[in-house]
């Protein structure tokens, strides 16, 4: 879990790879990349700019980014993202999806206030588009995918500091991810961006990304705790939190974080994950009124059904990376006025 690479004044070199594996070439001529872009263009559909870029691409008035990420940090950005996410991710043809969602970008942003105002309306603009012969089990799969490349993204532009829109990630450079202080906003933004995704309070107000330090917690897996201790960390986590992986661990220890947390990758919504965890604090109480248990021995054993899934190693694969990116958080950290 160490570093990529470090650079003067505590910035971060990242790896390449996961960068361009996260972003998304559903708009590239074909409907996919052929060769890496020189950059990956960066947007925001709750940006005006953005939006005037998205519509002349999807007018065909102006060439489409060969890759692209989408910024969702704030609820707005998510709430109108989630739903394009999904359905990119439902289509296997890429010619059929690269024409479908600039169809779909056609309507967004003939009225994109309208849509950010009632993403209720925009969601079901987006299913009205979705094809047929696509079997409920292979729509889980693409939602369960749509938010694991979503906040994976977010995370990454957080690193960044490209949360802004527009911009672009330059691919012939070194990725880097600079220094921050505490207390900054960018420093919220990493904690936010960084902790478990499904407890996650919605960020709509200033006011909500002032209170992300008061709600973060870094949770050591090792440390054991009573059943009023975990009653305690249920209700902090069940009413919206930042929650961080924290203390030295070894591989073993990382592989038992990475089967417990992939199993709520593969569910197709927060809310689902969020209930998922809530079962697992309600055991872990009964447990922990015989004796104290950490995380760690709380975690149990992996679904079976998890196990069988046929893109059980993506979890994993995602859980992983959040983690890499979650160990840079401290080397990231100057204390204010250093």
């Amino acid at each position: 879990m160490a570093p990529a690479g470090l650079v003067a004044q505590n910035a971060i070199v990242l790896d390449p790879v996961p960068i361009v594996s996260y972003s998304l070439d559903w708009l590239a001529p074909g409907g996919q990349a052929t060769s890496l872009p020189r950059q990956i263009a960066v947007y925001s559909l709750g940006c005006g700019k953005c939006v005037e870029e998205l519509e002349k691409v999807s007018k065909g008035y102006a060439p489409a980014p060969v890759q692209f990420m989408l910024t969702t940090f704030q609820k707005k950005d998510r709430d109108v993202t989630l739903p394009l996410m999904k359905f990119g991710f439902a289509h296997s043809d890429p010619k059929n999806r690269r024409a479908d969602l600039l169809d779909i970008l056609r309507i967004y942003t003939e009225d994109p206030d309208h849509y950010l105002n009632n993403p209720t309306e925009w969601e079901t603009v987006v299913d009205s588009h979705w094809r047929g012969g696509i079997s409920d089990e292979d729509r889980k799969v693409a939602e369960a995918f749509a938010l694991n490349v979503m906040d994976m993204q977010t995370r990454i532009l957080a690193l960044m500091d490209k949360l802004a829109a527009p911009n672009a990630i330059p691919l012939d450079q070194p990725a880097l991810a600079p220094a921050t202080e505490q207390n900054s906003d960018r420093y919220k933004a990493l904690v936010a961006s960084l902790s478990l995704a499904w407890l996650r309070p919605p960020l709509d107000e200033a006011e909500d990304a002032a209170q992300i330090l008061s709600r973060a917690r870094s949770i050591n897996p090792l440390r054991s705790l009573d059943a009023e201790g975990w009653k305690e960390l249920k209700a902090w986590a069940l009413n919206g939190a930042y929650w961080i992986w924290g203390g030295r661990l070894n591989p073993n220890e990382l592989t038992n974080i990475i089967d417990w947390q992939a199993q709520y990758h593969l569910l197709p919504d927060d809310e689902s994950r969020k209930e998922l965890q809530r079962q697992w604090f309600d055991e872990t109480i009964d447990r922990a009124e015989i004796g104290p248990l950490s995380p760690l021995e709380a975690f149990g054993f992996t679904d079976i059904d998890a196990l069988a899934s046929p893109v059980w190693s993506n979890a994993q694969a995602d859980v992983q990376q959040q983690l890499v990116y979650g160990s840079y958080l401290g080397s990231l950290t100057v204390k204010d006025n250093e």
